[in-house]
């Protein structure tokens, strides 16, 4: 059953944005299109419950509509509390994203938002051995190779704006161009943050969902989830949640004895140190364009975000001051809106510290321009 959403923030006039230096043609003006994707995961009845996802994609919506000028035909939700909109499920999201791209013409605007829970699973790709993942009401991962793989696909002209509010959210897209990130402040907070949940799931956690997804027991440990991936979603599940070494530059076969040989790791405790801990060299592992898409985090990769729930209502810590910071400038530049909003959550008294990761020239545009 649904239920009401508050819809605290009144409408306003729209207010255009400057056009970005390089002017694009008419032609291409008059064909420009605004297109959204938001994504909200609640978990409804499940053991990793939020209850502010939903708020989220509804603040954000309002948000493009009436100060971006996007149109509502043109913004596509996804969410687990209203049988009216399509649920949020690994295969669901990933079909929505791949739309939105390979439907996408130069003189377009895109934006992506997602609230929801983020982990971390097992990957020999990366020098800590772990990947950040989306978490789809269904629990079918999306890693933040998958978005890599996604959005790598996109006309590096085309603007592209992703939000994600969630846990271990920083480099999400696999940027290798960071503009803000670290803590955002030594000072003592000026406030206290009310009260909340993080945005977090462990890889046992994961498994606890899976198993209720699944109706059978996941082992709580790195192999556990892989294989129920696997079984549990055989046409769609990805293939850098279910195995370890997965877009390495190296051969099948070696993959296959490397997945072998780490199969347990995570999970459970093991001797070894991740090989930047050991001095040792990862491989190099493929990037994202650094000038496509401006992503804007709710912390660093390391880093919870909070589910708040305060004042009779809840929303997710990052999209409530985001949508706060954009009302009272909706020109900002990227870099301004996320420096505001950093600046705003330390004030409130949250720890998290959200990120910005994509080139310095689109840094500086304003946001959604």
């Amino acid at each position: 059953t649904s239920s009401a959403i508050p819809r605290g923030f009144p409408r306003r006039q729209l207010i255009l944005p400057p056009l970005p230096s390089s002017h694009l043609p008419l032609p291409l003006l008059l064909k420009m299109t605004k297109k959204a994707v938001l994504f909200g995961c609640n978990y409804p009845g499940q053991k990793g419950e939020l209850k502010g996802c939903i708020n989220d994609v509804m603040m954000m919506k309002e948000i493009l509509v009436d100060l971006k000028g996007f149109d509502e035909s043109d913004i596509t939700i996804l969410i687990d509390t209203d049988d009216q909109y399509e649920s949020p499920t690994g295969a669901n999201m990933k079909k929505a994203l791949n739309k939105l791209v390979a439907e996408a013409s130069v003189g377009d605007i895109l934006f992506v938002h997602y609230s929801g829970h983020g982990t971390q699973v097992p990957s020999f790709s990366e020098e800590d051995w772990k990947n950040e993942a989306l978490c789809p009401t269904d629990m079918n991962l999306i890693v933040d190779d998958d978005l890599r793989d996604i959005f790598n696909k996109l006309d590096p002209s085309i603007p592209l704006t992703v939000i994600t509010d969630c846990c271990h959210s920083g480099g999400m897209l696999d940027h290798k161009a960071i503009q803000i990130d670290g803590d955002k402040s030594q000072d003592v907070a000026t406030g206290d943050a009310p009260p909340a949940k993080n945005r977090a799931l462990s890889i046992q956690q994961v498994a606890e969902m899976l198993s209720k997804q699944l109706g059978h027991e996941v082992d709580s440990d790195g192999a556990g989830v892989r294989s129920a991936l696997q079984r549990g979603f055989p046409e769609d599940a990805s293939k850098f949640a279910t195995s370890l070494v997965a877009g390495l530059p190296i051969s099948d076969e070696l993959k296959g004895a490397a997945n072998k040989l780490l199969g347990g790791l995570f999970g459970k405790k093991s001797s070894t140190p991740p090989p930047a801990e050991a001095g040792g060299k990862v491989p190099a592992k493929p990037h994202v364009d650094d000038e496509i898409g401006v992503l804007i985090t709710g912390c660093q990769s390391t880093e919870t975000s909070a589910d708040v729930r305060a004042g009779g209502t809840a929303y997710g810590a990052l999209s409530n001051t985001l949508v706060e910071a954009i009302n009272e400038n909706p020109n900002a530049t990227y870099r301004e809106l996320v420096t505001t909003v950093r600046a705003k959550l330390h004030t409130k008294g949250f720890k998290q510290n959200p990120c910005l990761e994509c080139s310095n020239n689109n840094a500086d545009k304003p946001f959604i321009c």
